[in-house]
C-alpha cells in the first residue's frame, strides 16, 4: 500500500493556508505534520508557508491566484525563473556534474518537478480542487517537456550529493523521497537491502541536518522514533527530539507542558531525562548553526 501524501493536495489549499495565517496572529510556528511514510510529504510546504515570518511576501513563495506555485516530488515550492525545466537544468547541469553542490541541488529541484505530474489525487478531493490540481499538473507536464526518464531519476544522483555534502535541505529531502525516490510500503519491503540502505542513510542524514538547528529534520526524527518503521520505537527520543524542534523554531514551553504533550509513555525519571536531552540537542545544534 502506498502511504504517500499527495503533493497536489498543497496546490488548491495553499492560498488559504497563507491567507488564514496572515488574518490570525500566532505567538509561535505551527508544528510541523509529518506523514508515516515520507516518500512525499506535501505538508512540509504548508508548514512552510505557516512559518513565515509575519509581513513577509507571499509572492516570494510563489503563490499567486492566477498561477499556482510549482510543487516538487519533496513538497517544496521551486522558482524556475520563468524557464522550463529542460532549460534550467542546461544552465546547471555542467557545474552539477563537476561536484557545484548549489548546482547539484538546483537541477534536483527541478528534475523533481518532473517526478509528480502523474500523482493520482485522493478520491476525497472536491471537484473544482481536482479542477486546479489538473491544470497544474498539465503545466508542469509542459515544463517538464525535453526532460526524459532517465533524466528524472538521475535527480537522485544529485540529491545524494547534496546530502552527502551536508546541504540540510537535501538531506530532508533524501528523506522525503523514499527509497530510491519512489512510492515503497515500507513495512512490506523491509526486509530489501535497498529499503535497509534507505533507511539508515536517511536517519543518518536528518540527524546531520538536526545539528544544524534544522527545525523540520528535528520534527521528523521526532516522528520515525514515534512511528518505529525505520528505528525502533523509543518515546524518549520521541520527546527530545519534538522539544528540540520547538525550540528550534523559536518556540518552547514549560516542562508540565512538555510532558502532558509527550510523556504519556515515560516515567517520571525518564521523562526528565527526555527534557534534558531535548534542551541539550537544541542548544548545541542552535548555538553551532551557521548565522
Amino acid at each position: 500500500m502506498d502511504q504517500r501524501l499527495s503533493p497536489w493536495l498543497i496546490v488548491a489549499g495553499a492560498l488559504a493556508c497563507v491567507a488564514a495565517y496572515y488574518l490570525w496572529p500566532h505567538d509561535e510556528p505551527a508544528a510541523v505534520p509529518v506523514p508515516e511514510h515520507t516518500a512525499v510529504a506535501a505538508a512540509s510546504v504548508l508548514s512552510r508557508l505557516a512559518a513565515m515570518p509575519v509581513g513577509a511576501s507571499t509572492a516570494s513563495a510563489a503563490v499567486t491566484a492566477s498561477e499556482p506555485p510549482l510543487i516538487g516530488r519533496n513538497g517544496r515550492i521551486v522558482d524556475l525563473g520563468g524557464l522550463s525545466v529542460a532549460q534550467y537544468v542546461a544552465q546547471r547541469e555542467g557545474a552539477a556534474r563537476l561536484g557545484n553542490i548549489k548546482a547539484a541541488y538546483e537541477v534536483y529541484q527541478a528534475e523533481s518537478l518532473c517526478a509528480n505530474t502523474d500523482e493520482p489525487l485522493p478520491e476525497t478531493t472536491e471537484n473544482a480542487d481536482r479542477e486546479q490540481i489538473a491544470r497544474a499538473q498539465a503545466r508542469q507536464r509542459a515544463l517538464c517537456t525535453n526532460i526524459s526518464p532517465s533524466q528524472v531519476q538521475e535527480r537522485m544522483r544529485y540529491l545524494k550529493l547534496a546530502a552527502d555534502a551536508g546541504n540540510a535541505d537535501a538531506q530532508v529531502d533524501y528523506f522525503m523521497e523514499g527509497p530510491g525516490g519512489k512510492p515503497v510500503d515500507l513495512a512490506a519491503n523491509a526486509d530489501e537491502p535497498a529499503v535497509k540502505q534507505w533507511k539508515q542513510d536517511a536517519i543518518g542524514y536528518l540527524r546531520t541536518a538536526g545539528a544544524q538547528c534544522n527545525g523540520y529534520a528535528l520534527s521528523l526524527l521526532s516522528n520515525a522514533y514515534d512511528m518505529g518503521s525505520m528505528v525502533e520505537r523509543d518515546p524518549g527520543l520521541v520527546m527530545a527530539y519534538g522539544i528540540a524542534a520547538a525550540r528550534a523554531r523559536g518556540g518552547d514551553k514549560t516542562p508540565e507542558q512538555w510532558k502532558r504533550q509527550f510523556g504519556e509513555d515515560l516515567n517520571e525519571a525518564d521523562a526528565a531525562a527526555a527534557l534534558t536531552l531535548g534542551a541539550q540537542l537544541a542548544d548545541g545544534a542552535c548555538r553551532s548553526a551557521p548565522k
